[in-house]
């Protein structure tokens, strides 16, 4: 009793301070400073079966301070500093109470010498690891980054810009003993200088990634550690008939070290690349273009490589055997029909080298855009693409979009197609075939009464190879009468995906990938939920949400299911609200061996905003 009337006391004077406060504080004779933020006071608690039940009174905080020091342009600053607010029946809608900070200032904004610099601290945060579109599993961590910039703009001479930036952090799946961790550095170097009509640029960049992935995911528990450094420059210049010319080289180098865990695997690489491209436009006339361009990459596995680590997708490297490469040379011309209808003409040449074989081929493509709506309702593009290549085989791809906005009395009706088929990927030899789809309907049935229903899916992969694909659906409705409203949802997921820092990712559509990198997985979620405002200062919320999904790596199958239950009061009395509310979460992951966790959790208490100064 003796902690609770002190928090009580504590937070009685933190009112009667931020209520006799200023409108603003000085600091010194050169600085001022603004504060506000949401105090809250209330009795909570929390239970379940894989923990110790509590409850007690609890205080929080969610504030904003900014200011400056001389003046604006020299240093200012603003902290959002939060305190136990984040629990999962407030309107934050987390498990855990979270607290930390978000910090960041300016230094001599408007100077030739302009500098930043930012902190981030979360503490016992809850967050997601799994696909987008698809269940996603629930974590709670702790994670903080730091970053400084500086540049230097001198009239006559070259810019100079550059950024540090530092992050870890650690989660925990929830109800089970898998851990994820991370731990970044990057530096970035850049420069630009105008010379005798000429736009010169330079960057350099280096980055430091350790990853550590969860079990289940990774088919073993495993860590990788990737160090990579990447520089390049580049040149452009005007040409006549309002044309110009661009050029640039890129090296990067990796080396990335995989260990296995469990079977105490490792798997090294390393590689450096090198990219350059250049390219010419112009504009004869107002209605006409042309255009060309080159690229050459001498290491098209490393190249590969790379835009998967940038993505943050685990570092097995993609293997299109030794002294890959590939060559791309062509242009088009595109011309201005009338003011909503356009086309373009483009032939490409391209010549790849990988898995020890020599691949040429000839791309001849047409394109014609209508962006004014077509019988009052549809916007169309559409491409047809011939391809022939060197060992005499020829075929035909096809690219077409479709938009459709309609009002027909008090229907309101928009979507959306679009559809490639039969169209080269990142290697010759392989083709995509896709589908994506959309559809709005919305309906006022009178003053007070609307309906609303959505849809939307999609279908990837590499053209007949079925184990390639990748597809998403989702079916979502909602209908609002005067102070209620009530919405469902449903959607499903299928494919493969690969394993990042974040979750995992739909797999590009990318041959010479390990199979061992590949996660294969299903899963469906459906939900509802009821919102109730009977008086104008009065909200009653409630949501009900499932998820089940399989996934499949290395051999390590799991089932995975999840259940969450939250329910929420909240009144308004000017600066004062009053909140309760109740949340019942249950999540298991049958690979980890431990029974599905459940956490109960709820609140009851009173917030006020204060300017503090």
């Amino acid at each position: 009793m003796g902690k609770r009337f002190a928090i009580a006391r504590l937070w009685v004077l933190i009112f009667g301070i931020a209520l006799s406060a200023k409108a603003q504080l000085k600091l010194g004779d050169d600085g001022q400073m603004k504060g506000s933020g949401l105090l809250t006071l209330g009795y909570q608690g929390d239970f379940g079966d894989q923990m110790q039940s509590t409850h007690g009174l609890e205080a929080g905080l969610d504030g904003t301070f900014s200011g400056y020091y001389y003046s604006p342009n020299f240093v200012n600053f603003n902290i959002i500093p939060y305190y136990n607010q984040s629990r999962a029946n407030s309107s934050y809608q987390s498990l855990t109470n979270a607290s930390g900070v978000t910090a960041s200032a300016n230094l001599f904004s408007g100077t030739h010498f302009p500098g930043s610099v930012s902190y981030n601290y979360a503490y016992n945060s809850t967050g997601t690891l799994g696909l987008a579109g698809a269940p996603n599993f629930t974590t709670v961590g702790t994670g903080q980054g730091f970053g400084v910039s500086w540049s230097a703009l001198l009239p006559g001479w070259p810019t100079l810009s550059a950024t540090y930036s530092q992050g870890n952090g650690s989660g925990n799946l929830y109800g089970t003993d898998q851990t994820t961790q991370t731990d970044n550095h990057n530096l970035n170097l850049q420069s630009s200088y105008l010379r005798s009509g000429f736009k010169l640029n330079a960057f350099y960049d280096r980055l430091t990634q350790h990853l550590n992935y969860p079990l289940f995911l990774a088919g073993q528990e495993a860590d990788s550690d990737t160090h990579g450094d990447d520089f390049g420059f580049g040149a452009s210049h005007t040409l006549p008939l309002n044309g110009q010319f661009y050029a640039n080289y890129e090296r990067s180098s990796f080396s990335t070290d995989y260990q296995n865990g469990n079977e105490l695997q490792t798997n090294n690489s390393n590689y450096t690349t090198d990219y350059e491209t250049a390219g010419v436009n112009f504009l004869p006339w107002r209605k006409f273009s042309l255009f060309g361009s080159e690229s050459y990459v001498n290491n098209l596995s490393g190249y590969l490589t790379q835009n998967l680590i940038s993505n943050g997708i685990l570092p097995a490297p993609v293997n299109l055997g030794s002294a890959s490469n590939s060559f791309t040379g062509g242009g088009g011309v595109t011309y201005q029909f009338t003011q909503n209808l356009s086309g373009t003409a483009q032939a490409t040449y391209y010549q790849q080298h990988y898995f020890g074989y020599t691949y040429t081929g000839t791309y001849a493509s047409g394109t014609v855009n209508y962006n004014k709506r077509l019988l009052d309702t549809f916007t169309f593009s559409a491409s047809v693409v011939d391809f022939a290549n060197g060992q005499g085989n020829n075929s035909v791809g096809l690219v077409g979009t479709v938009n459709a906005f309609r009002s027909i009395g008090h229907w309101e009706l928009t979507g959306g197609f679009s559809y490639v088929q039969n169209v080269q990927s990142t290697l010759i030899t392989y083709t995509i075939s896709s589908y994506y789809y959309n559809a709005n309907l919305h309906r006022r049935l009178s003053n007070r009464l609307q309906w609303t229903a959505a849809f939307n899916g999609y279908r990837s992969g590499l053209t007949d190879q079925p184990d390639t694909e990748n597809h998403a659906e989702s079916y979502g409705t909602t209908l609002a009468y005067k102070w209620i409203s009530a919405g469902a949802l449903y959607a499903n997921s299928s494919g493969n995906a690969l394993l990042t820092s974040g979750g995992l990712v739909p797999l590009p559509p990318l041959p010479g990938q390990p199979n061992n990198n590949v996660v294969m997985f299903s899963g469906s979620s459906y939900g509802g939920n009821l919102t109730i405002s009977p008086l104008r200062r009065l909200t009653i919320a409630g949501a009900y949400s499932r998820s089940l999904s399989n996934t499949l790596a290395n051999a390590i199958a799991s089932r995975n299911n999840s259940e969450l239950f939250y329910s929420q009061l909240q009144y308004h009395l000017r600066r004062i609200d009053l909140q309760a509310g109740y949340t019942r979460f249950t999540q298991g992951i049958s690979a980890t061996g431990a029974p599905p966790g459940t956490e109960t959790t709820y609140y009851g208490g009173v917030s006020r905003w204060f300017n503090f100064f």
